[in-house]
Parts: C-alpha cells; structure tokens; sequence
C-alpha cells in the first residue's frame, strides 16, 4: 500500500465544473488532481485518493466495482483540456471476501492508479484499492479512448 496520509487528515474535493459521477463519491486526492479541472500539474499519471461512498453505505462487491471506474480519466490529469473519452474495456479483480468488505463497513478506501503509454487516441490504465489497514481489496484495468 503506498504510504499517504489518513483519509481523515486529506480534504474532500470541492470542485464544481465536474461531471455527474464525481458527486456520487467523497472523494480525497492526495496525489494526482485533474489538470483539466484544477490547472495543477504532475510530472506522471499517478493518482493516489481517498473515496467512499456518497451517501455514506456499507461497502460491498457492487461499490467496489464501481470505485475501480471512479477515479478521473487519466489524460485529464495530465492535460489541461477535457477531451471526450470512452471506456473500452475494464476488468476488475476482487482480492478480498466478503468478511473483509464487512469488516471495512463504510470507511474510506485508497485508489492509486496510473497509465503506462498515451498513444493514437488510447490510453491503458491500472490501479489498485486498498483498505485503510493495508488489506488489498481490488485491481482494475482498462484501456480507454480519448479524442485528439
């Protein structure tokens, strides 16, 4: 797990111009804000963030999938210009049972996720969530569409 501040110690997100999904989640960035959306800039495509549900809810298998699409396209943290983008394939593998994702209840989870190569409209994406105390509970895949 990498090492980042409690979620507790990381302020929420407050941005307004954002799509409608973002809503859905409190969500934490330590590393790796938007470009598009905040004009910071990064060296990589590492995002590493706090999430949870919005409404606050039990984690479970369901949330945890969806927490693997949440965080924001990577070609947003490494330009300034929002471009429509598109999913083209995603994966996602459970390394967890369903007494750890009790056990969790509805804390905060860790998202690091980063892309290897930008290339002819594509990107390819990885990323892993992790539990608060250290436990991997999933990683994702995907590769994703973004128009020049």
């Amino acid at each position: 797990m990498p090492k980042v501040p409690d979620a507790e110690r990381v302020d929420s997100l407050s941005l307004t111009e954002v799509p409608p999904w973002v809503n859905h989640y409190d969500i934490k960035i330590v590393k790796g804000a938007p470009r598009a959306y905040t004009k910071s800039n990064h060296a990589d495509s590492v995002t590493l963030q706090w999430m949870k549900d919005k409404p606050n809810r039990p984690l479970d298998y369901l949330s945890l999938a969806s927490m693997c699409d949440a965080f924001f396209p990577r070609i947003y943290v490494r330009r300034e210009k929002v471009v429509p983008i598109g999913t083209v394939s995603l994966t996602v593998y459970f390394h967890s049972d369903t007494e750890a994702l009790e056990k969790h209840n509805n804390h905060h989870v860790l998202g690091h996720t980063r892309a290897q190569n930008f290339n002819n409209g594509f990107y390819d994406q990885t990323g892993e969530i992790w539990s608060a105390d250290g436990s991997l509970l999933a990683t994702t895949t995907q590769l994703v569409y973004y128009k020049e």
